[in-house]
């Protein structure tokens, strides 16, 4: 198959959008936690995060859709500045993916899809309990991405709740342990399978 700008165009706009959203590959996907000026408890899937910075600060950022309809984990964030990523497993997965439904404005996913909000001393946004590995992160600066009305949101990390067996002495984090889920595109998710780890690369 070779196609080009114009043949992927011409498709179907659905079949366009879960053949652009699977083409990358399976990729991580977690659980966005926040919470509204008002108390109200939000949940949404997102499967944009990447690793910004390791060390001073440690940074991690995730795109968000446009603005063009109202988008709870966006404004619960720029209002509170704390929101949580807690990882997906395949024990609580029908729970997680419900998460993506569009709920009325200012409804609480957690009471929704049954789903645990949990609070840390440190961190003013729910943590999912079911995760594995929880993350507290408050706002640290965004980026528009212009022509799409896109946004990157990066956070700064504060806090990290996981299991210890699951960091090796080297520091990874052993996903295959954790049975951490991924997802190709919107709906497809796949479990971590067998990693084979690398020595670092030189010329």
């Amino acid at each position: 198959m070779h196609l080009k700008l114009e043949d992927i165009l011409a498709q179907e706009s659905m079949y366009r959008r879960h053949f652009m959203n699977t083409l990358p590959g399976p990729r991580g996907v977690h659980l966005v936690g926040t919470k509204s000026h008002r108390g109200v408890e939000n949940i949404g899937v997102f499967s944009s995060f990447v690793h910004i910075s390791a060390s001073s600060p440690p940074l991690l950022g995730f795109i968000m859709r446009p603005l063009t309809v109202p988008r709870d984990t966006y404004h619960n964030i720029k209002a509170n500045k704390w929101f949580t990523i807690n990882t997906l497993h395949p024990n609580f997965l029908d729970q997680a993916h419900q998460t993506s439904a569009n709920y009325p404005h200012g409804a609480s996913e957690f009471a929704a899809t049954g789903l645990t909000p949990e609070y840390s001393e440190v961190c003013a946004a729910p943590y999912v309990a079911e995760s594995k590995v929880r993350i507290g992160l408050t706002f640290e600066e965004e980026h528009k991405i212009s022509g799409i009305e896109t946004y990157f949101i990066v956070g700064r990390v504060r806090e990290i709740f996981l299991p210890d067996e699951a960091v090796a002495p080297t520091g990874h984090v052993d996903h295959e342990l954790l049975q951490t889920m991924s997802v190709a595109g919107l709906d497809n998710y796949h479990a971590v399978g067998k990693g084979k780890r690398m020595p670092y690369a030189r010329p």
